[in-house]
C-alpha cells in the first residue's frame, strides 16, 4: 500500500458521467495501492448521490455547488475558486479529470495554474466546430493543452491528438472506462447483486409480451434545448401514434425547457410512450440491454449502446464519437423532424443484433491500464506553486446584523459596488460556513457573489458586531403562538450595535416590522447611548420587496422606500442605497414605509383567501373552480388568482397579522383572510384523509397516499412555512400512511421538516392508492398519465386542469367536492365514475 505521507491524485467529478466513467479509474487506484482522494465538485448534486451508492464510493470532499439557475460563468468561476482552496490545502502529484464537462475544464485550469500535473481520461475527442456541442468542444480543448498525459479511448482519438502536434509519449490508448463500468454492472444486474426497478423491468416485460419493440430515448443537451427540441418530440410522438409496434421509454431531462415541450406537443398522453423521471444507473443499463433501437443526443450513450451492440440514432449533426458511426452501428440523424421520422422507420426496427459484446470502444480494461501508467509515470518530483490576491480597499464601513436571505446578498452587494463589510451572525456554525465560501441560503448567484467579496477581501463574517457607518438589520421578525409580531431579534440586534454606536452613524432597519418599530427602536438607542436620534445618528426603515430564486436581481432593479424617523434620517439612508439600487428610491416617514411594506403583502394574502373561498363555493356546486375562475376572469377589470393548498413562505402567511395586532379595529377582512388561509391546509387535510379512508373501506387495506410536492410555491425549494407539510403533518397525526416526494426541495432539510416518509416520484406513484397534487411544480407536468391508471387522484393546485382554450371539448371536469373519490384516471381520459357515494 501506498504511505499514509505520499502527495495524492485528486479526481475532481462533477456529473453522473464523470461519476461512472471516474468510478472504475477510482477502484483501480485503489487497488493499485496509489494514495487517492475523490473530490465531488456537486455540479449536478443529486444525480451524483445515487453513482456513489451504486459504485460504494464515499467522496473525500464535495463543494456542493449545484444553484438553482446556475449557468456556465457561475460553475467555471465555483470551481476555479473551490478547486484552488482545495488543491493548495491537500498538495497534489497529479488531478484527474474525465471528459469534456465544466468542472473537468475548471479543476484542469486550476491545476495548471498551481502548476500541477493533469491526466485527462477519455482525452481526443473532437467534432471540429467548436461550438457544437457547447461548450463540451471548447472544454475538451482547453483541458488537452493543460494535460500533461493524454488518456485516449480509441485510435481515432490518438490519431486526432497526433495532428494537433501533441507528443506521442504523452498519449496512452487505453480504451473507454465507461466500457469498464458497463460490463462490470451488466455483469451484477444478471448476478442479482444490482438491484433494477421493478416497474421499469415489469414495463419493459409488458411491451416484449405484446410484441412491441423498445425504443429507449434520451434528450438533454444544451445546442438542442436552443434549436427546438419541442419540434424533436413532436416527431417522435407523430412516431409513437402512428407505429402501435413501438413502446418509446423515455427518461427525460428535469431542464424547465424540455418540461414545457413535453407538454406542449402532449407527448404525457400517448399511450406508447412511458415518460419517467431520470433513470439510475443501472436501470438506464438494464433499458439499453432491452432496446432494439436508441434515441439520443448522449455521447456517453453513444460508447453505451454501442457496446451492447444497439443500433443508435445520434440526434446531432456531428460527434466527436465517430467509432460506432463507421462501425456501422450508430446513425447520424441530426434534428430535422423529416431526418429524425425516417431513420426511425428504417433504423428502428428488429434485428439481427451483435452476438455478446462490441469492442469498438473498449474491452473493459481501460482503468487498469490507466491505474498502471499512473503508477509507473506520477510519482516523481514537482515544483510547488501557490497564489495570493491582493487585498481591495472598500469605500465606506457598513455591518450588516443578520446574514441570511436578505442580510447576505444585502452585504454581498455592498461589498461588489465598494462598501467594506462587515457580516454578523449569533449562528456561529453559519458564521464560519460563510467565510469558507458557502453561503447556507440558497439562492442564485449568491455563491459567486460571496466568492468574489471573500477574495476582495471588503467582506468578512463574524459573530460580534464591528464599528461601521451603515448599520444593516435584516433579521426574522415572525409572529408568536398567539399571532403577535416577534420583534425580538430586531431589539437584539439593537443592543448588539449599542457599543459601537457612534454620531454620524445610520441604522437602517430592512427587517418587516410594526408601525411604529422604527421610532421605538431610534428612542431605544437614544436611551442606550445618550446620543440623539435624527442629529447624532440617523434611524430608517427601507424594507425589501424581493422575490425568492431573483434577490439580486430585485435588490437592485426594484424601487425601495426610504422611511425616515426624519427628514434628515432618511437623505442619510438614501446615500446607502444609491450606489447599487438603479430602481427609484422614494423617501418617506417610517410609519409610512412601514405600513405599505405591510398593506402590500396583505393584499396578496387577501387575493389568495379570496380564491380558496371560490374553491369552496364551487366545490359545494361540484364545479371546477379553476374552470370558474378562468371565466370570471374574462372580465376586462377581474384577475382572481388561482387556489392552492395554501399560503406560505417568511412574508405573507405572516405580515398580516402585524396589521391585526396594530389595527384590531380596521382589520377584520385581513384577520379573516388570514383565518381562511391557515386553515387551508387542514380542510385538504380532511378531504385527503376522508378519500383514503372510503379508499380503505372500499379495497379492505390500508389505504397508501402520495402528496406531491412539499415547498410552499411551485419551483423553489424553500420549505419555509409551506402549507404541503401542514397537509403532511394533519395526516400523520391522523394516523393515514403518507408519503411525499418534491424534486425541488433538499432532501435532507425536508427530512428534518417532516415526520411524513420521503419518497421518489416513481416509487411513490407505483405504491400509491391515491395522488395528491399539492404544489404546482412544472415537473409534475410530464408525469406519464398511465401512471395514474386505476388510482384515486386529488388535485389541489390546477396541474391537471385544461384550459377551455386547449380543451372546448371536455365534457367532464374535476375538482376535490363530494365526488371527488371517485375521480380516477382510465386509459389517460379524466373520468368521472357513476358510482358516486353521492
Amino acid at each position: 500500500m501506498a504511505h499514509q505521507h505520499e502527495r495524492p491524485i485528486v479526481i475532481v467529478i462533477g456529473t453522473r458521467p464523470e461519476g461512472i466513467k471516474m468510478a472504475p479509474v477510482y477502484h483501480a487506484l485503489k487497488a493499485a495501492g496509489l494514495p487517492v482522494l475523490l473530490c465531488s465538485s456537486g455540479q449536478h448534486k443529486a444525480l451524483l448521490h445515487d453513482v456513489f451508492d451504486l459504485f460504494e464510493i464515499v467522496p473525500d470532499v464535495s463543494w456542493a455547488i449545484m444553484r438553482p439557475g446556475q449557468d456556465l460563468f457561475y460553475l467555471t468561476h465555483a470551481v476555479l475558486n473551490h478547486a484552488k482552496q482545495y488543491f493548495q490545502e491537500v498538495n497534489p502529484r497529479l488531478i484527474l479529470v474525465q471528459g469534456d464537462t465544466t468542472t473537468a475544464m475548471a479543476a484542469a485550469l486550476c491545476a495548471f495554474y498551481l502548476h500541477i500535473p493533469v491526466g485527462h481520461v477519455e482525452a481526443g475527442l473532437r467534432t471540429d466546430d467548436i461550438m457544437h456541442p457547447f461548450p463540451e468542444e471548447m472544454n475538451r480543448r482547453i483541458i488537452s493543452l493543460a494535460t500533461a498525459h493524454h488518456f485516449v479511448p480509441t485510435t481515432l482519438a490518438q490519431d486526432q491528438l497526433c495532428r494537433e502536434h501533441i507528443r506521442s509519449d504523452r498519449i496512452h490508448c487505453v480504451g473507454n472506462t465507461v466500457v469498464d463500468a458497463l460490463y462490470q454492472l451488466k455483469q451484477a444486474i444478471t448476478a442479482g447483486s444490482v438491484h433494477v426497478s421493478p416497474l421499469l423491468r415489469e414495463r419493459i416485460e409488458h411491451a416484449r409480451m405484446h410484441g412491441k419493440r423498445i425504443i429507449a430515448i434520451t434528450l438533454h443537451r444544451r445546442e438542442l434545448l436552443e434549436q427546438g427540441v419541442e419540434h424533436v418530440l413532436a416527431t417522435l410522438k407523430r412516431y409513437f401514434d402512428t407505429h402501435e409496434d413501438a413502446y418509446g421509454i423515455y427518461a427525460y431531462h428535469p431542464n424547465p425547457a424540455v418540461v414545457r415541450a413535453i407538454g406542449n406537443v402532449g407527448l404525457a398522453a400517448c399511450g406508447n410512450v412511458w415518460l419517467s423521471e431520470p433513470f439510475a444507473y443501472p436501470d438506464m443499463v438494464y433499458l439499453l440491454d432491452a432496446a432494439t433501437c436508441v434515441v439520443t443526443d448522449s455521447g456517453g450513450l453513444q460508447e453505451e449502446a454501442v457496446s451492447l451492440g444497439k443500433t443508435v440514432l445520434v440526434l446531432r449533426d456531428k460527434t466527436e464519437r465517430m467509432e460506432g458511426v463507421l462501425a456501422g452501428y450508430a446513425h447520424l440523424v441530426g434534428t430535422d423532424p423529416q431526418a429524425i421520422y425516417q431513420a426511425l422507420e428504417h433504423h428502428a426496427v428488429q434485428h439481427q443484433q451483435a452476438s455478446g459484446d462490441v469492442h469498438v470502444y473498449g474491452d473493459g480494461k481501460a482503468s487498469e491500464r490507466i491505474a498502471q501508467i499512473i503508477k509507473e509515470h506520477y510519482y516523481s518530483h514537482m515544483d510547488e506553486a501557490c497564489a495570493h490576491e491582493a487585498r481591495k480597499v472598500g469605500m465606506e464601513s457598513v455591518c450588516v446584523v443578520g446574514l441570511g436571505y436578505i442580510g447576505l446578498p444585502t452585504a454581498l452587494l455592498a461589498a461588489r459596488c465598494g462598501y467594506d463589510v462587515a457580516g454578523y451572525d449569533i449562528d456561529a456554525s453559519r458564521v464560519e460556513r460563510i467565510n469558507q465560501g458557502n453561503p447556507v441560503i440558497c439562492e442564485p448567484e449568491v455563491y459567486e457573489h460571496l466568492i468574489v467579496a471573500l477574495e476582495g477581501k471588503n467582506f468578512k463574517a463574524h459573530t460580534a458586531v464591528h464599528a461601521a457607518r451603515y448599520f444593516i438589520i435584516a433579521v426574522p421578525t415572525p409572529i408568536t403562538h398567539d399571532k403577535k409580531a416577534d420583534l425580538s431579534a430586531v431589539f437584539a440586534a439593537a443592543d448588539a450595535i449599542v457599543p459601537v454606536l457612534e454620531s454620524g452613524n445610520v441604522v437602517i432597519i430592512e427587517s418587516t416590522i410594526s408601525v411604529g418599530t422604527t421610532e421605538r427602536i431610534a428612542e431605544y438607542l437614544a436611551q442606550k447611548t445618550g446620543l440623539c436620534a435624527g442629529k447624532d445618528f440617523y434611524v430608517a426603515h427601507c424594507p425589501e420587496r424581493v422575490l425568492p430564486g431573483k434577490i439580486f436581481k430585485e435588490l437592485v432593479s426594484n424601487d425601495r422606500l426610504i422611511g425616515g424617523v426624519t427628514p434628515a434620517c432618511a437623505r442619510a439612508a438614501r446615500l446607502f442605497y444609491e450606489p447599487f439600487v438603479k430602481g427609484e428610491l422614494h423617501v418617506t416617514q417610517a410609519r409610512m414605509a412601514e405600513l405599505v411594506k405591510l398593506v402590500e403583502n396583505s393584499a396578496r394574502d387577501v387575493e389568495i383567501a379570496f380564491a380558496h373561498d371560490v374553491a369552496s363555493m364551487a366545490q359545494e356546486l361540484s364545479l371546477d373552480p379553476y374552470e370558474v375562475i378562468e371565466l370570471a376572469n374574462k372580465h376586462p377589470r377581474v384577475n382572481i388568482l388561482r387556489p392552492t393548498c395554501g399560503v406560505g413562505g417568511h412574508c405573507i402567511a405572516v405580515d398580516p397579522w402585524f396589521l391585526v395586532e396594530g389595527f384590531p379595529q380596521s382589520t377584520q377582512l385581513l384577520k379573516a383572510a388570514r383565518m381562511v388561509n391557515d386553515a387551508r391546509p387542514y380542510q385538504l387535510g380532511a378531504l385527503i384523509e376522508h378519500a383514503a379512508r372510503a379508499i380503505e373501506k372500499e379495497n379492505g387495506i390500508p389505504c397508501t397516499v402520495l402528496l406531491l410536492g412539499a415547498t410552499y410555491k411551485p419551483n423553489v425549494d424553500d420549505l419555509r412555512e409551506s402549507p404541503a407539510l401542514h397537509v403532511g403533518a394533519y395526516l400523520k397525526e391522523h394516523n393515514v400512511n403518507v408519503s411525499i416526494t418534491d424534486p425541488h426541495a433538499d432532501q435532507d432539510q425536508l427530512a428534518r421538516q417532516t415526520e411524513v416518509t420521503i419518497t421518489t416520484l416513481n416509487a411513490g406513484i407505483q405504491r400509491a392508492d391515491l395522488v395528491v397534487f399539492l404544489v404546482a411544480h412544472d415537473r409534475f407536468k410530464t408525469i406519464d398519465r398511465a401512471l395514474l391508471e386505476h388510482k384515486k387522484v386529488l388535485d389541489f393546485c390546477g396541474i391537471l386542469y385544461e384550459s377551455r382554450k386547449l380543451h372546448a371539448q371536455r365534457d367532464t371536469t374535476f375538482w376535490p367536492a363530494h365526488s371527488a373519490l371517485d375521480f380516477f384516471i382510465v386509459n389517460q381520459q379524466q373520468v368521472t365514475s357513476t358510482s358516486s357515494g353521492d
